[in-house]
């Protein structure tokens, strides 16, 4: 693994799409925050009086993926290209040694099943955390920019929200119920965002897989970059046109939970699929270059 994590800071790709995934999370933050402080500034003017209405106008829907107070959309760019941006410095690895001649060297000192293994579990460790920590930094950029850490009277004021004791003036904030996770949000949103960041990353790393084992029955580089963005794009495509949203990656994984339908079981059965699909490809790739040593 260690051999890997150098072959990986080595290649100018990994600091590519480290570095994009970095500016959308900079540039959502700083949307976000501009946006957070300036519906405060409106709700203490017309809510002063009301200070549940204000509990529940928390800087944290700032973070990455909860949808800040407007349409944010570099954070909606970072839950649309993060296949891409994760497969251009991991997806390749087999393809880079194959075309080096390194892979030869690399199955006569380990052997075919050791090497197979720790490329799959390499690419698959490796995309989850480089999904997870642009999105832990946002959270941290987001409280020191708001100098705001403690969320315990949100999660006071959601918990009434959900039991319906809360008094508001209005209906506003039904909105803010969330389907999925809502016992987690209630005790803080810390553990909301990061229940959601870490499903995010494990499928990441299916995404991410997929690639890598298409690398083994496909020649061309930059189809096996783009190949998880196209599956993941497809995906979207076909189950908005058919009126899935429900089952879609890109709908479920997003925190802020923007479509209906969602469910715990629609998540499970997706996550399977997608990582039992980049097992069989990879399986399947493996047998067909037996010929290799």
């Amino acid at each position: 693994m260690y051999a890997e994590l150098l072959k990986m800071v080595k290649n100018k790709n990994f600091y590519i799409g480290v570095a994009c995934l970095l500016l959308l999370v900079i540039g959502a933050v700083v949307t976000g925050v501009k946006e957070y402080n300036e519906y405060v500034k409106l709700l203490q003017r017309i809510y002063h009086h009301n200070q549940n209405v204000l509990a529940l106008t928390s800087p944290h829907f700032a973070w990455i993926g909860l949808g800040g107070y407007s349409f944010n959309v570099l954070s909606a760019l970072y839950y649309f290209l993060f296949p891409l941006l994760l497969s251009i410095p991991l997806a390749d690895s087999i393809y880079r040694d194959q075309s080096s001649g390194n892979l030869h060297y690399q199955l006569t000192r380990m052997g075919r099943g050791v090497y197979y293994r720790r490329k799959f579990l390499f690419a698959y460790i490796s995309a989850f955390f480089l999904f997870l920590f642009p999105l832990l930094l946002g959270v941290v950029l987001v409280n020191l920019l708001t100098n705001h850490w403690d969320y315990s009277s949100f999660s006071h004021a959601y918990r009434q929200l959900m039991d319906g004791t809360l008094q508001l003036p209005d209906n506003s904030f039904e909105g803010e119920k969330k389907t999925l996770f809502s016992s987690l949000l209630a005790i803080s949103p810390y553990w909301y965002i990061f229940v959601y960041y870490v499903i995010g990353g494990l499928f990441a790393g299916g995404y991410v897989c997929l690639g890598l084992a298409f690398s083994l029955v496909m020649k061309n580089r930059y189809l096996i970059t783009l190949l998880p963005q196209i599956i993941y794009m497809v995906c979207w495509a076909v189950l908005t046109i058919t009126n899935k949203l429900g089952w879609d990656p890109f709908n479920f994984l997003v925190p802020s939970q923007p479509v209906e339908g969602l469910s715990y079981h629609k998540i499970v059965i997706v996550f399977a699929f997608q990582f039992m699909m980049a097992l069989g490809v990879f399986w399947y790739g493996v047998k067909k270059n037996e010929d290799i040593l």
